[in-house]
């Protein structure tokens, strides 16, 4: 007469153990996938929306003035802050206006937009008429 043999107890759950492990770390790897791809996407449109800002300004006419200016705009269905900075530069023919962009709060006070900014831009423009 032949016995069957099969699995014992203790290999099944060690079996588990190991398996339960394995789909842990997929999971955590996933997830940081998943919050990498978000972090990408929000950069690539910040980054999107800050090149559009300064050549709206570089081919302002006429060239703006110094000062600082927010704006509120939708891009890519979402909300975005934008605030932009014009300054003198040494060469009295250039300005150098700089844009930091950020996903606008859903709700409440918040801190600075230059420190919630996840993209910013420097560039200059020329000083017509």
């Amino acid at each position: 007469m032949r016995r069957a043999r099969g699995f014992t107890l203790l290999e099944v759950l060690v079996a588990l153990a190991i398996f339960a492990t394995v789909a842990a770390s997929v999971l955590t790897a996933a997830s940081r996938s998943l919050i990498v791809a978000g972090q990408l996407e929000d950069k690539t449109l910040a980054g999107w929306i800050a090149d559009n800002r300064v050549t709206e300004l570089q081919i302002k006419q006429p060239t703006p003035a110094e000062g600082r200016e927010d704006k509120v705009l939708e891009y890519g269905g979402r909300q975005w802050e934008t605030h932009s900075e014009i300054e003198a530069t040494s060469d009295k023919g250039l300005r150098r206006v700089t844009v930091w962009v950020a996903p606008k709060p859903e709700r409440g006070a918040s801190a600075p937009i230059k420190e919630r900014s996840v993209f910013s831009l420097t560039g200059f423009l020329a000083v017509r008429g």
